[in-house]
């Protein structure tokens, strides 16, 4: 299947719209810094936080979800109202909340900014990820969704699995404000695909 699918097509037939190409790398980018901090948090609020435990840990990361899904309902009532250039600048603002709540990561020591900033992360996620999707959905192309689709989930997990072992690696021998400072910049990088985009 994978041999028909792959061999004897003509380069071409993988080019893919520059929406669709700007989506995929943001994202592979915006998860390898996800996956950075998320497997190993709670060994991070146990070892580095005043009262932390995992129960706290797995509480922060459900006060997360529920800020992404509230900042989700939100603004989600306005995206079908507004011009492509205007999503792509909520995505971009998303991205950049998420920078500075992972920066925020690296300077808590106490329960409270923990759930400060994890709750940043969440309202982050959920203004861009609903224009972000619009985006991608309106700009697939045509007789090459499920090829798109595909190399988007191949991309994401594959680059979460690789971050998983890069972040464990980094916070043992480095600690873990060095991982929140990288995952940061590797978080706002993803922004650049789209200020390319807007810009030609």
């Amino acid at each position: 299947m994978l041999k028909d699918q792959f061999i004897g097509r003509n380069p071409s037939h993988f080019q893919v719209n520059p929406v669709v190409k700007a989506f995929i790398i943001s994202e592979t980018l915006l998860w390898s810094a996800y996956n950075f901090i998320v497997p190993i948090f709670a060994i991070f609020v146990v070892d580095n936080v005043q009262g932390g435990n995992v129960q706290i840990a797995a509480s922060a990361f459900s006060f997360f979800l529920i800020s992404r899904v509230f900042a989700e309902l939100v603004i989600c009532r306005y995206l079908s109202k507004i011009p492509e250039a205007k999503r792509i600048l909520f995505v971009i603002m998303g991205m950049v909340i998420m920078s500075l709540s992972y920066l925020g990561f690296a300077f808590s020591n106490t329960v409270f900014p923990l759930f400060v900033f994890y709750g940043m992360a969440g309202v982050g996620l959920g203004i861009g990820s609903p224009a972000k999707h619009a985006l991608f959905s309106t700009h697939l192309d045509k007789d090459k969704e499920p090829t798109e689709w595909g190399v988007y989930d191949a991309t994401h997990f594959f680059s979460m699995a690789l971050a998983g072992v890069v972040g464990g690696f980094i916070a043992s021998q480095y600690g873990f404000q060095i991982l929140f400072f990288l995952a940061s910049a590797v978080n706002l990088l993803g922004t650049i695909p789209y200020l390319l985009y807007i810009r030609s």
